[in-house]
């Protein structure tokens, strides 16, 4: 009995080093490319940049760090990603990049008073104080999968920023108690602005000063997905958005390892009774995530399992005769 348990607890132990390895290389996206962070003192980053810094860094960016002062329109040369952080003075940075509005590389901004300066609207906007957001687009990839409503992206109430952008803008996430007052939102390469077309992907989002410094999971999610977006880089949602499924299946969950919330994306190729269900390692039922007619396509489904303790889990989709069955890891 004790050598099959310890068969049990090796194997265990193999199966979350396999997941911890696939985690870490799956932040490891964008090796060689450079991220230019314009803040507002490079030689001391407040508590809430050296956590993006850190963040920006795990994905395997270089960061170069730029103090408002210093920075210029040269200094995005051979930068494949720009980010500004609101302790900038928006006037500064504006007047020491004037084609900052024509700069064909992908821009992350959270200074509220440049958004005029990067073509978003015609006056720059504000801030206010909380701890929740709420998503209205939970179809767009910056919603990282998470599902319309509430979402905490600070563990304590902190001033966030927001934008009242124009044009073929895409509103993911709104103030609360004021849905003009948007606080993340993006424009795709060429859609048009309140100022000319966008000439690469813009971001505009909650950061402001020191929200990092708190984030929740959710507000780092968030964050990633606004990364990558704003990199061009494909989800898995976006990867299969234009396929017309000729078979059942059943994709591998994303992000995995993941707390709390992972994606589980499944395609049928015809309308079908579907159940996908998640199980724990003593084959009990933990959640049932889809029960019923669903039609030809792609399908995404989150689970939550804030409830439940760390661990191995199984998701298993049933459809018709055709059942299958795969693994995730759930970390704390």
């Amino acid at each position: 009995m004790k050598k099959l348990q310890s068969f049990y607890i090796v194997k265990l132990m193999v199966f979350v080093f396999f997941f911890l390895l696939l985690s870490e290389s799956s932040n490891a996206q964008f090796a060689d490319s450079l991220a230019l962070f314009v803040v507002a003192d490079a030689a001391s980053p407040n508590a809430a940049e050296n956590e993006i810094i850190l963040r920006l860094q795990d994905m395997e960016f270089d960061v170069e760090v730029i103090g408002q002062n210093d920075v210029s329109d040269g200094s995005t040369a051979g930068t494949a990603l720009v980010l500004i952080s609101a302790t900038v003075s928006s006037g500064t940075v504006a007047g020491n990049m004037p084609g900052l509005i024509d700069l064909e590389i992908p821009v992350i901004n959270w200074e509220p008073f440049i958004y005029d300066a990067l073509g978003f609207q015609a006056t720059d906007e504000g801030e206010f104080n909380t701890t929740e957001i709420d998503i209205i687009g939970a179809d767009h990839p910056l919603a990282a999968g998470l599902p319309e409503g509430l979402v905490t992206i600070s563990t304590v109430e902190k001033a966030v920023s927001y934008g009242l952008p124009e044009g073929d803008v895409d509103i993911i996430a709104v103030n609360p108690n004021d849905e003009s007052q948007v606080v993340l939102f993006a424009y795709d390469k060429g859609a048009e602005m309140f100022s000319g077309n966008a000439p690469a992907r813009r971001v505009g989002t909650f950061l402001l000063n020191d929200v990092a410094d708190a984030m929740t999971d959710e507000g780092w999610q968030l964050f990633d997905a606004s990364v990558k977006w704003a990199m061009n880089f494909p989800t898995p949602v976006e990867d299969l958005a234009f396929d017309i499924p000729t078979q059942f299946t059943l994709h591998n969950n994303y992000p995995n390892p993941f707390n709390p919330m992972t994606n589980i994306v499944f395609s049928i190729p015809t309308q079908a009774n579907v159940q996908l269900s998640v199980w724990n390692a003593l084959g009990e039922k933990v959640a049932t995530l889809v029960d019923g007619i669903r039609p030809a396509g792609n399908h995404t489904a989150i689970f939550n399992a804030s409830d439940i303790s760390s661990g191995v889990y199984f998701y298993r989709l049933e459809v018709g005769f055709h059942t299958v069955t795969k693994k995730m890891l759930f970390l704390k």
